[in-house]
């Protein structure tokens, strides 16, 4: 199972940027196998970020995760792409979503705050990128994306590889169509869950004609790792507050015909409470909120406690579902009262290290 770090930066981070990249280091010695650097529009640029986190390692792989094809024309996202994968000799991955969520503060010509036609978005920015890394002279008038002789000056790798963010099944099914890495960016921790999901992938790789095991799959998880499990899970409680209300479908983003899911058993009144806090503008979950998730709930939607119980559940998930092949740690540390977020990820490094040691070794 390959391990990915990746959720900054995101809402709540204040640090400089070089402390991004020493987390990333950091990332490596534990035993981490890939870094993502999230695309939030203001934070510190993701592009920028990953060259850094690609200069300052020398194993790990490093991905966006993830950027869109909205705000930043296909084409030049192409030519950073190339270029970052050439500095690393192939460490560099293009993780790409629909930017539903993550661009609606910047407004882009034609359409404004709105993101039309997302899956068909991705689609052709994909074809964009991998057409130019071949090294062809690209023109297309997609639905969404346009250019016009887009044509790299340099040597791309065409093999780059490219990690598609899905949620919906539509995107699901374009994921296991064209993506080298499937990304489940779903924070429900439900195996009857990701086994429809990775229905959805199949049928998508099945149209086009590729096997099973030639794409890898992974799976999104909120983590908080401490020997104080009972600080991991009050921790761990912010981000499963959002994975509950992009399951129940109560977030202002909620994909259109988004059902929640048969297994889905959270109170309705838990949901409604939920959905009055604004997560992308408030960084902490309000204590009221906060003391009505109980472990129970919260087992559903993220991993924490110790190292070696999110060790034993990571190896739960591996049994049951044989067909992902890695997840991407969503971590948030046990931060007491005034201590810096950074020094919070240093301290829990150490124990993600002995949670992804635990598994590797069965």
């Amino acid at each position: 199972m390959k391990f990915t770090f990746g959720n900054l930066p995101t809402i709540g981070w204040r640090e400089r940027t070089a402390r991004l990249v020493d987390l990333a280091v950091r990332a490596e010695a534990a035993g981490f196998d890939r870094f993502g650097v999230s695309d939030w529009k203001f934070y510190q640029d993701c592009f920028v970020v990953m060259t850094a986190t690609l200069q300052a390692t020398s194993a790990l792989e490093v991905e966006s995760l993830v950027t869109e094809p909205y705000t930043r024309n296909p084409a030049i996202t192409a030519a950073a792409f190339a270029t970052m994968d050439d500095l690393s000799d192939g460490r560099a991955i293009l993780g790409i979503g629909a930017g539903v969520e993550s661009s609606t503060r910047v407004w882009t010509a034609p359409w404004g705050h709105e993101r039309p036609h997302p899956v068909e978005a991705v689609r052709e920015a994909v074809d964009v990128c991998r057409r130019m890394w071949r090294g062809e002279e690209v023109t297309l008038d997609g639905e969404v994306v346009r250019v016009a002789g887009a044509k790299l000056s340099f040597a791309g790798r065409p093999d780059t590889r490219i990690l598609i963010a899905a949620r919906s099944p539509r995107m699901m099914a374009l994921a296991g169509e064209a993506a080298d890495i499937v990304h489940l960016a779903s924070f429900y921790v439900s195996v009857p869950s990701h086994r429809r999901n990775i229905g959805h992938i199949e049928r998508g790789a099945e149209r086009a004609g590729r096997r099973r095991g030639s794409y890898e799959i992974d799976i999104s998880m909120p983590c908080s790792v401490s020997d104080d499990g009972r600080a991991a899970r009050e921790a761990a409680k912010r981000p499963a507050a959002i994975g509950i209300l992009w399951t129940a479908a109560a977030d202002e983003y909620a994909l259109r015909g988004w059902r929640r899911p048969d297994d889905f058993r959270v109170p309705d009144d838990l949901v409604r409470s939920l959905s009055g806090w604004n997560f992308r503008q408030q960084p902490a979950l309000p204590a009221e909120l906060a003391a009505s998730i109980s472990d129970e709930i919260l087992e559903q939607f993220a991993l924490a406690g110790t190292p070696e119980e999110c060790a034993a559940k990571l190896r739960d998930v591996q049994r049951a579902l044989p067909e992902v092949t890695g997840v991407r740690i969503y971590a948030v540390p046990p931060l007491p009262h005034g201590k810096p977020q950074y020094d919070g990820y240093v301290d829990m490094m150490d124990g993600l290290g002995r949670m992804i040691e635990l598994v590797n070794a069965g």
